[in-house]
């Protein structure tokens, strides 16, 4: 098991999209946004600069409202702010910057939530509080992997 860190990250801009969806869909909204995504940014000559991402806006066992997104190299041009955008209409946005827990999860994606629990517990261990809505960064493309049991995927929370 990896132990979680605080690292102190810079603001970083990304293209994305947000939605609110069953959590039973989650897995094929990633699937069916992530492509569109990654070829707007091709077509706008865009370079992604970091692995995709979902963060998490609110959660629930029923629904989920997410951003779906790629870290870019430098902000969208011509894009509006994801808080001005439509419901799943590609939009410019930001990973925060400052204190930020970091779990490296190792394993399937089902494991996750277990992951997060343990992070916010270890949050707490720290005498820190959890701050804006969390991210997963997926280091690892599960189509490159030959073992899902060593995939890698890095559990972001701010802190307060």
């Amino acid at each position: 098991m990896n132990e979680p860190e605080i690292r102190d990250l810079l603001p970083h801009p990304t293209a994305a999209v947000r939605l609110t969806a069953p959590t039973t869909e989650l897995g094929s909204l990633f699937d069916e946004r992530l492509p569109n995504i990654a070829d707007w940014l091709a077509d706008a000559g865009v370079d992604p600069a970091g692995p995709p991402y979902v963060r998490y806006h609110r959660y629930s066992a029923e629904e989920v409202d997410v951003e779906i997104g790629i870290p870019v190299d430098r902000p969208l041009p011509h894009v509006r702010p994801l808080d001005q955008a439509e419901p799943d209409e590609l939009a410019a946005s930001e990973l925060p910057g400052g204190p930020t827990a970091i779990l490296v999860h190792v394993g399937s994606y089902d494991g996750l939530p277990q992951a997060y629990e343990r992070l916010r517990a270890w949050i707490r261990e720290q005498g820190r509080e959890e701050g804006p809505p969390p991210w997963e960064s997926y280091v690892d493309d599960p189509s490159e992997v030959d073992d899902a049991s060593q995939l890698r995927t890095e559990v972001c929370w701010p802190l307060s």
